[in-house]
């Protein structure tokens, strides 16, 4: 049986400077049990991720990969192959209660949340000490460039305020300021706490595609509360 594609379209489609057209499909049954021993394994990278994902998302302009695609619209694309391929089954999430410590799981139920458009998005960001550098937000081409950084520089993987700021820098990144020379700029304090607090404003404000948030109310004390979550690649095929 050949397998269908189907068009969709993406929110940030004007922000593009090329014209593409994109289409997906659903994950076939023998994909799935290949994306779940991709996720069992010990040792992955998010190079697997984006080469499975190039088999379920095409674009017909040679000249546009899916690695220069905004990460807000391959999270859009996410959620269209996940509802194509698991409709009756929603991303389970998992919450500690802020009150009492209790554990909350809540469905997010994909079929049902809201698109948002692209408005106004500021391209690029002017920091304390290094003039306007350009917001590159887009999926990170290995994972292991992340994780081999900070083994470089001796951050344990629980200090998560110095891989929130390695991920900043990642993010910032560009051609002429590559990440280990952005590194050295932020050891030497030219990059400061306020540069960054302004890169986390600046994706606060400038989020489109689909929001995960969510109303939770805690089985024990009955807290209630808004949360937000930030979803992995393989949350998106995973029916557990």
């Amino acid at each position: 049986m050949a397998i269908e594609y189907k068009a969709t379209d993406i929110p940030g489609k004007t922000l593009y400077n090329r014209e593409f057209n994109v289409q997906i499909r659903s994950v076939t049954p023998i994909e799935q049990k290949y994306i779940l021993s991709l996720a069992q394994k010990d040792q992955k990278t998010q190079k697997e991720y984006i080469d499975f994902l190039k088999k379920l998302i095409v674009i017909d302009n040679p000249e546009v990969q899916l690695e220069d695609l905004y990460w807000y619209d391959i999270k859009y694309l996410l959620y269209r192959i996940r509802y194509m391929t698991y409709q009756k089954y929603p991303i389970k999430l998992e919450f500690k209660c802020s009150e009492c410590g209790s554990k909350i799981v809540q469905d997010l139920n994909i079929g049902k949340l809201d698109i948002t458009e692209p408005e106004n998005i500021q391209r690029t960001i002017t920091l304390e000490n290094l003039g306007e550098l350009p917001i590159r937000n887009k999926i990170l081409r290995d994972d292991d460039v992340m994780t081999a950084f900070a083994d470089k520089h001796n951050i344990a993987e629980d200090d998560i305020q110095m891989r929130l700021l390695i991920l900043d820098l990642c993010l910032i990144s560009s051609e002429e300021r590559p990440l280990e020379k952005l590194w050295e700029l932020a050891e030497a304090g030219e990059i400061t706490a306020a540069d960054i607090i302004l890169i986390e404003k600046w994706f606060e404000a400038s989020e489109w595609g689909i929001k995960e948030e969510v109303n939770t109310v805690c089985p024990n004390c009955k807290k209630e509360a808004s949360k937000g979550y930030l979803l992995s690649i393989e949350d998106f095929f995973s029916v557990v």
